[in-house]
């Protein structure tokens, strides 16, 4: 007997392209991208149904359940490349600001009150079935900024309207790929109030844009969209060696500070978070647990100024535009 091959992940693809009403899919040629994994998808769990006078069998055997709510939601989890993350950018900040020439700078700012609907097609069998996500939105965005091995990732969480299964392709015929400029986990830098920060063993932020459900009736068992309704939020955490009272004085301090993390050595492959105004938790700094070396762990939340968005992204590459 002939062996066959299996579905896996190496064979999966993913297209995308922006909606121009929320329950109807992307028209025309969608564009293609990368990624480490995605579990975006549809559940509705079942609930029991306490309806009495049922026919049953006995008094104590469950009965038929009646349907949950439906959702549709999942993460999707991507490099940090210099080139292909702007694309998420988009769906988290919405249209950049472009410059340059080439190389070009792109700026996304927080804040934005427009952000876009994306269909996310995700082809799970070769050339067979094609599932299709309407409705997306970029409900938030973590990043782990440790140094490490292998490629830096970041993980997106979306929420959706619901999912369909295709035989064929709807992206039509993708434009060829944009270049990888991948960017190594090894590297990274942060800056304190514009000045290099020495001895940080990593930090971690989490951004949510804060989609609420509009649980408008529409006819349909979907969710009618979804609204910016509450604030914006950007926290994080991250990890400090003690040498000295120089960091304990900014954070017991309570004023806040301009924090940046910046990837890339590249002058046209680089991104770079500026946070203009980040509060320290207050904590026990540089607590002894043992004879080793001191470190500190701490938390912090970003706000906005009145010169300044809470979060500005700003990406250095050889691709001229981002209008999607």
């Amino acid at each position: 007997m002939a062996t066959s091959a299996k579905p896996r992940g190496k064979t999966a693809n993913l297209l995308f392209g922006t909606q121009t009403q929320f329950d109807q899919a992307a028209t025309g040629n969608y564009l293609s991208t990368f990624f480490y994994s995605e579990n975006l998808g549809e559940t509705e769990p079942f609930e029991e149904n306490p309806l009495i006078g049922l026919s049953r069998n006995n008094n104590r055997d469950a009965t038929e359940p009646q349907p949950g709510l439906l959702s549709a939601a999942g993460d999707i989890v991507v490099p940090l490349d210099a080139n292909h993350f702007p694309y998420w950018l988009t769906m988290l900040f919405g249209q950049p600001n472009t410059t340059g020439a080439g190389p070009y700078t792109h700026v996304w700012t927080s804040g934005s009150e427009v952000l876009p609907w994306r269909t996310i097609e995700v082809e799970k069998r070769a050339g067979l079935a094609f599932y299709q996500t309407l409705g997306v939105v970029a409900n938030g965005m973590s990043l782990d900024a440790t140094r490490g091995g292998g490629f830096r990732q970041v993980t997106l969480n979306c929420l959706a309207r619901n999912q369909v299964k295709l035989t064929t392709s709807g992206g039509g015929t993708p434009p060829a790929m944009v270049p990888t400029s991948l960017l190594p986990a090894s590297q990274g830098l942060l800056r304190v109030n514009g000045a290099l920060a020495g001895n940080f063993l990593g930090a971690s932020i989490n951004y949510q844009n804060g989609f609420a459900d509009d649980e408008s009736i529409n006819g349909t068992k979907f969710v009618s969209g979804y609204d910016l309704d509450t604030e914006a939020q950007l926290t994080g955490n991250g990890r400090v060696r003690y040498t000295d009272d120089t960091y304990y004085d900014i954070m017991n301090a309570g004023a806040p500070v301009a924090l940046e993390l910046e990837f890339g050595e590249a002058a046209d492959a680089r991104i770079n978070f500026a946070m203009p105004a980040v509060r320290f938790d207050r904590a026990p700094f540089a607590p002894i647990n043992g004879p080793g070396r001191l470190e500190s762990e701490f938390g912090f939340r970003a706000e906005q100024t009145t010169g300044a968005p809470m979060l500005t992204v700003t990406v250095t590459n050889n691709v001229d535009a981002y209008v999607l």
